[in-house]
């Protein structure tokens, strides 16, 4: 389904009179459309929500609205009796391999090992003074975009979505929280995409939305490294003007008058 061939789904027939906050996020969402320019995949808006994104339903809907109304309509049957919510899990999960310099260690022996293994999970994520510190730091968190994939709402096929965790480095390895720092609405490619498109358009959504995310880390480095720099001068400067003055009390004459 192209731009052109959206449907307006049931708020957006209301008109902007009675939804004026709808056509404002609609305005808005094609500007981020205008901004993103013409791609190999889809980028389409849901008219429920102003969503940008790359799959829609026959009506027009994203697959979040449209889960949405089928539960909604589910809880307000008074003959449907049970409800039963639908299963998101991915059909297949991405494998994330963790980095274990300790176990590697033990296998090669030796500090320099251990070290090594250290960078080379520390390296896994991080382009070093670019999206981090140069060297492995405990507590540094970095956003790694993920995907999975899973039945689309309406049945017909099944949806790609993208997804951004915060991942969190401590003893030598990442570990990939449950939240991520980065609002959805904080990158312009869209994170829903039909499992029935080409590779090639696969790739290059995905591609695209990996770069986005490695433009928020860069961003959010560039300031952190300026903030720990000027933080690491003002610090210097401190202990400067204190080893200056140590000992100038010795100078006054208490004897004196």
């Amino acid at each position: 389904m192209s731009e052109s061939d959206e449907k307006p789904g049931p708020l957006a027939k209301a008109g902007s009179e009675t939804h004026p906050r709808l056509e404002l996020r609609l305005a808005a969402a094609r500007l981020r459309v205008a901004a993103l320019g013409k791609k190999s995949y889809p980028v389409l808006i849901c008219q429920e929500c102003a969503r940008v994104t790359g799959w829609l339903s026959a009506d027009g809907r994203c697959d979040s609205c449209l889960r949405h109304a089928q539960l909604e309509a589910a809880y307000a049957d008074p003959h449907g009796g049970f409800v039963v919510l639908d299963d998101e899990r991915p059909v297949h999960r991405e494998a994330h391999p963790a980095h274990h310099p300790g176990a590697l260690a033990r296998l090669l022996g030796g500090h320099a090992a251990r070290d090594r293994a250290i960078a080379d999970a520390w390296l896994s994520r991080v382009d070093p003074d670019t999206t981090g510190p140069i060297d492995a730091e405990d507590g540094f968190g970095i956003e790694v975009a993920h995907r999975d994939q899973v039945v689309a709402a309406d049945g017909t096929g099944t949806v790609i979505r993208f997804r951004t965790a915060t991942h969190r480095f401590g003893h030598g390895v990442w570990t990939e929280l449950e939240t991520t720092s980065i609002a959805h609405d904080a990158l312009l490619v869209p994170t829903e995409f039909s499992g029935g498109l080409s590779p090639d358009q696969l790739v290059d959504a995905w591609l695209d939305y990996k770069q986005a995310v490695g433009a928020v880390n860069r961003d959010r480095w560039g300031k952190d490294s300026v903030a720990r720099e000027e933080q690491r001068a003002a610090r210097e400067a401190r202990e400067k003007a204190i080893r200056e003055q140590l000992g100038v009390a010795d100078l006054l004459d208490e004897d004196g008058l």
